[in-house]
């Protein structure tokens, strides 16, 4: 385009104004990253040039591959050890020293950038901090690296940082492999970890204005990717849809056109998960009301905003449209409208399959076993003997009683001839008859000492390792014995679930391992209040079950509000569960939308976010 008196400076101010921003868009722009430039180091890096020059020599990093190698092989070797270092800088020793090792290598990152611009030819302006999301991040102004006319001379600027980040990786992978226990070893470990980890999982990812990116863009030797590719993207995207007939923004064919379009398309979706991602993460960083107002500018500036944008330039264009946009249309309307048509919903209840008859046995106070009389799934009687049990203390009091009752017999026997005695007849008799009471009591407790079952059935539940000399005391569940013939499904439904099942409704109940065939089951009870104990604790998360909790005074506590549920299972079993068996109930609730059900669940976090 070529300037046109009294014209292009207006087309230029006109360019200018519209990309102007007012102060509160500026803010929201800027918020999350923006830069502190810190010096202009391009006469600097001139000067001491002439001392890195044998880093530009290809011996030197053939030398660097070699050790590299080395390294790695002799880690391979101390591999445990390696990893058993992680563990140690878990501290506030090891977290100090990554932090200077992070500082450390992202400097040299920088001035491996600054370096390999200057030794190309291009300026370096200046280097400084960007702050993203609060987090300070080391960066080298290259862009005059546009100028320079081959290829392989923007590529080896991109690769420089990473380069040098690797180099430090090498030499302190091998100083980890002959260094002592101590801190000069730590410091190498991190100095390996953050070269090897941060290079390759931050620095190669094309997809953020980073290394990667640029490196990407100077390989497939298209300058300005992300723009181009967006155009190319959105241009696809409307034909597809639409149809508008409008010609390419570039002329890219066969795989460069696929690339474009995938490029755009892989950034915007990792982009919509990492606004995401800042906005839950700037949610927590600040105090709650800012937290709110913050995730929801992140939310709606950066991810709603662009896209209404697009919505707008379809709705400003319906009528440039053709057959095309009146079946795009159709579709979006049914799937609008699918979202509020209500499908069948199967509520998940996390629940245990168990008798409905049954009763724990305990030991009646701390005591020894001395034998075990049954097995699990043995038929027993009311009262049977399951374990029997001693207690030491017991028969030692036991003794004691039984010998000052023999001493006071002996005593009253010989009072004729003992004047002492004689005189304390009465005395001797009421203790002769405390020591007779005391045995009394011994001996009933001592007969107390036997575990029995609470009443006829199988028992189902025997805990493992009850053998004899073992010690157990009066709150360990010894054994459960349950009637054959009724079985039960009980679980934790959560509020949100609440009010889709009533008692009535019908399911089936399917165990986790799939070992017996599922079985259909009536809700006979749903709880009207929630349960801040998981009686059945074999659901609790700590447990392994799939009910949020966490354990307090030694007891499963619900994370969230669950409600008791208790299903009956349809027919008689002639086959009783040995113990209680995991599962869900599969519950047919009352049919729901989906976007009824997502609506109520967004309210649901918010509201509980708002009131924690």
């Amino acid at each position: 385009m070529h300037p046109v008196p009294e014209q292009t400076f207006a087309r230029v101010m006109r360019l200018r104004l519209a990309m102007k921003r007012s102060p509160s868009e500026w803010l929201l722009h800027n918020y999350l990253f923006f830069k502190v430039p810190l010096a202009r180091p391009d006469a600097f890096l001139r000067r001491t040039s002439p001392y890195v020059d044998a880093l530009f020599h290809p011996g030197f990093w053939a030398g660097v591959a070699l050790l590299g190698l080395l390294g790695l092989y002799l880690v391979s070797r101390q591999w445990e050890a390696f990893l058993a270092t992680f563990a140690d800088m878990l501290s506030v020793e090891g977290i100090v020293s990554f932090g200077l090792s992070l500082a450390l290598v992202k400097t040299l990152h920088e001035l491996g950038h600054g370096y390999t611009a200057v030794r190309m030819g291009s300026r370096v302006t200046t280097m400084g901090v960007a702050f993203v999301v609060m987090t300070p991040i080391l960066y080298t102004d290259t862009t005059d690296a546009w100028r320079l006319p081959k290829r392989r001379q923007r590529v080896m600027i991109d690769a420089a940082g990473m380069v040098v980040e690797l180099l430090v990786a090498v030499l302190a992978t091998l100083a980890w492999v002959f260094l002592p226990d101590g801190g000069m070893r730590h410091a190498a470990f991190a100095l390996a970890t953050t070269g090897w980890v941060l290079s390759l999982a931050v620095n190669l990812n094309p997809l953020m204005r980073f290394d990667g990116y640029y490196l990407f863009s100077d390989l497939l030797g298209i300058p300005n990717l992300q723009e181009r590719s967006f155009a190319m993207g959105r241009w696809w995207l409307r034909e597809l849809l639409f149809g508008y007939g409008e010609p390419q923004p570039e002329p890219a064919q066969g795989q460069r056109k696929a690339l474009l379009v995938g490029f755009a398309y892989a950034t915007w979706i990792y982009r919509f998960f990492l606004f995401l991602g800042i906005a839950l993460l700037v949610y927590h960083y600040f105090f709650k009301l800012l937290g709110i107002f913050l995730f929801m500018v992140e939310v709606g500036w950066f991810i709603a905003m662009p896209v209404w944008r697009e919505v707008k330039v379809w709705f400003k264009r319906r009528h440039d449209s053709g057959s095309r946009g009146v079946i795009t249309a159709l579709v979006v309307l049914g799937l609008i409208g699918a979202l509020f048509v209500p499908f069948p919903y199967i509520v998940r209840i996390p629940a245990v399959l168990t008798a409905t008859q049954q009763a724990p046995a305990f030991a009646p106070r701390p005591a020894r076993i001395e034998a075990v009389r049954v097995q699990q799934g043995q038929e027993v009687k009311a009262g049977q003997v399951l374990i029997e049990l001693s207690a030491p203390e017991i028969e030692q009091q036991l003794k004691g009683a039984r010998e000052r009752h023999q001493l006071i017999q002996d005593r009253l026997g010989r009072r004729s001839a003992d004047g002492r005695d004689l005189s304390e007849s009465l005395v001797l008799a009421r203790e002769l008859h405390l020591e007779a009471d005391r045995i009394n009591g011994l001996e009933r407790e001592r007969s107390r000492l036997a575990v029995r079952a609470p009443m006829d059935g199988i028992v189902a539940e025997l805990t493992s390792e009850l053998s004899p000399g073992r010690w157990i005391d009066e709150k360990t569940r010894l054994a459960v014995v349950a009637k054959p013939g009724a079985l039960e499904a009980r679980g934790y439904v959560d509020a949100e679930d609440l009010r889709r099942i009533e008692e009535g409704d019908k399911g089936r109940f399917v165990d986790d391992l799939h070992l017996q065939d599922s079985r259909d089951i009536d809700v006979v009870r749903v709880s009207a209040a929630a349960a801040d104990q998981l009686d059945n604790w074999v659901l609790a998360s700590t447990f392994g079950g799939a009910v949020p909790a966490r354990m307090q005074g030694g007891k499963a506590q619900a994370e969230h509000a669950a409600f008791e549920v208790s299903a009956a299972i349809d027919g008689v079993s002639e086959v009783l569960p040995l113990t209680e068996i995991r599962g869900e109930m599969q519950i047919r609730g009352r049919p729901q939308s989906f976007g009824l059900r997502m609506l109520r669940r967004v309210t649901h976090v918010l509201v509980r976010e708002a009131g924690a």
